[in-house]
């Protein structure tokens, strides 16, 4: 008799769920509270300026999950925003000055010229790893930075890969699409961290 009753729960969940992701158009954009509390750090007193052209900043994926789970929805989200927003924020935790410019008319100011842009973009909700019964939101994201000095000489240019990252897992949500900008945000946050380090190395 429980087991019926646990059966028709485990039912009752995977409807719900599949109809939560059937035929919607999800928009999302920037969160900050998706982003850690802000880090005391040993901050440099370069210069930065965070450069990207209107057609990067601008830029926002628009597309449909890789999963079976979801396959009827589309999701747009900013990420050339999301992003200018995550750098900006990251940036700032490591270097006193920070500004952001869709031109290099000012680059002798800065010691350093940071191009952050989404390079590949993929998303999916993994169903099947929770029996049914849940859902995984997973991201892939590739993050190419480049970063230059005052003179133009080249610091850093490297394509950062997350590979597979999932998002926290739920039963049942009336905005699956957070869920994945969460998930983004989480991992443009450690992508762009991961640059940062590499270029204060470069700086040296």
């Amino acid at each position: 008799m429980l087991g019926s009753k646990c059966r028709g729960l485990g039912l009752m969940v995977l409807v719900l769920t599949v109809g939560l992701l059937t035929g919607c158009a999800y928009n999302v954009g920037y969160n900050s509270t998706y982003l850690p509390a802000t880090e005391a750090h040993s901050r440099s007193d370069a210069k930065v300026l965070i450069y990207m052209p209107a057609a990067d900043a601008d830029w926002a994926f628009t597309g449909h999950p890789t999963s079976f789970t979801g396959g009827g929805t589309t999701l747009s989200i900013p990420l050339g925003n999301i992003t200018q927003q995550i750098a900006v924020r990251a940036f700032s935790q490591n270097f006193t000055t920070v500004h952001t410019d869709n031109t290099l008319k000012d680059q002798a100011d800065y010691t350093v010229i940071v191009q952050p842009r989404v390079q590949h973009f993929e998303y999916a909700y993994d169903q099947l790893k929770n029996a049914g019964f849940a859902i995984t939101p997973e991201v892939w994201v590739d993050l190419h930075v480049k970063a230059l000095d005052a003179q133009g000489k080249a610091l850093l240019d490297k394509v950062y890969k997350s590979g597979k990252i999932e998002g926290e897992t739920y039963m049942a949500s009336a905005s699956p699409a957070e869920k994945i900008n969460a998930a983004v945000h989480k991992t443009l946050w450690k992508l762009m961290n991961d640059a940062i380090a590499d270029i204060r190395v470069a700086m040296h």
